[in-house]
């Protein structure tokens, strides 16, 4: 499986002309070219660029053969009057945490953890994951819904471990805990290298999108 991430900040004054060019034309066009959007984010804590629009696909040669669409590459030329900084990230799901249904989920807040693996510690650090991280994050309140490994976009190719959360209260209420803190240290001392994070909320647009494409399938 894979993860398709573009990120880009959006021009001052121009929200209002953002907002109506993604819900009528940018999002659209991702659906008829065969990318499947789960989540729009804006960064509330952290490096930008402040918004990433995701996308998921089972099989790589589908996502290659939508990127190479004319539509994606006129929709993508189009967006760029609206925001600055565009980037984009193509990750693979790395196995290590059970993968789940992948789908859009409504509301929900992220806390991404981006890391580099010290080299030949994949075995305790798969053990470290499956027996302390995601349980211990579960009963904090996060949910360790995957990790991906970037394979392809700008930056160092690093570990993305995505956690998701029903608030931000939840995801503040971990991080302050003994029992988060003692798991940062534990993962920064012994399996990674260039730790950072960033917390993400939802921002409604691909979930407004999605709602209404639900709406228009019952009339």
């Amino acid at each position: 499986m894979y993860l398709f991430v573009q990120s880009w900040d959006i021009v001052r004054g121009k929200e209002a002309e953002y907002t109506d060019f993604v819900l009528r034309k940018h999002l659209p066009a991702m659906h008829r070219i065969g990318l499947n959007m789960i989540g729009g984010f804006h960064v509330i804590v952290g490096a930008g660029p402040r918004i990433s629009a995701v996308a998921s696909a089972d099989d790589f040669g589908n996502l290659q053969q939508a990127l190479q669409k004319d539509e994606f590459l006129h929709i993508t030329q189009e967006i760029q009057q609206y925001i600055a900084n565009y980037r984009n990230r193509l990750y693979k799901h790395t196995e290590r945490v059970k993968k789940e249904a992948y789908s859009i989920e409504i509301g929900t807040w992220r806390l991404n953890q981006y890391y580099t693996l010290v080299p030949g510690i994949d075995k305790e650090y798969a053990e470290f994951l499956a027996t302390d991280y995601a349980p211990t994050v579960a009963g904090l309140g996060i949910r360790a819904k995957a990790e991906w490994q970037g394979v392809l976009g700008s930056g160092p190719y690093r570990i993305l471990m995505e956690g998701v959360a029903q608030s931000i209260h939840d995801i503040a209420s971990a991080l302050i805990s003994d029992e988060f803190r003692r798991l940062k240290r534990t993962l920064i001392s012994r399996y990674a290298r260039n730790y950072s994070s960033r917390i993400l909320a939802p921002t409604g647009r691909v979930e407004i999108a999605f709602i209404l494409g639900e709406m228009t399938k019952s009339l």
